[in-house]
Formats: structure tokens, sequence, C-alpha cells
């Protein structure tokens, strides 16, 4: 890490090769008004004081 402003995410596969979504095709699936079950991908914003974040992309 170069000290930066930085977004790390985290993505699992399972057993079976599925891929866990991002927020874009969990969206596309689900619409914009699904709350339950959230399983995007996590996104992190990291900043250059060291301070993170949680933050949605889409």
């Amino acid at each position: 890490w170069d000290g930066k402003p930085a977004i790390l995410q985290s993505r699992a596969v399972d057993e079976t090769g599925y891929v866990q979504p991002s927020t874009r095709q969990l969206r596309a699936v689900r619409g914009t008004r699904s709350i339950y079950h959230n399983n995007a991908v996590q996104s992190w914003l990291v900043e250059e004081s060291g301070e993170v974040r949680n933050v949605q992309l889409s």
C-alpha cells in the first residue's frame, strides 16, 4: 500500500463455484428495493490517515 486512498473488496467463492456477486449484479437480479440476504461483495475505503470506512460501489 502506497499510503494513498484505496478501496479493498472481499469476494467469496463457495465449493460449488458460485461467485459472490457485485452490487451491480445483485441489483440487476433483485432490483433496488431488496434488503434481505444482501450478499454482495463488501467494499472498504482506506483513507490516507488509515481510517477505514464501509462504502458501497454501484
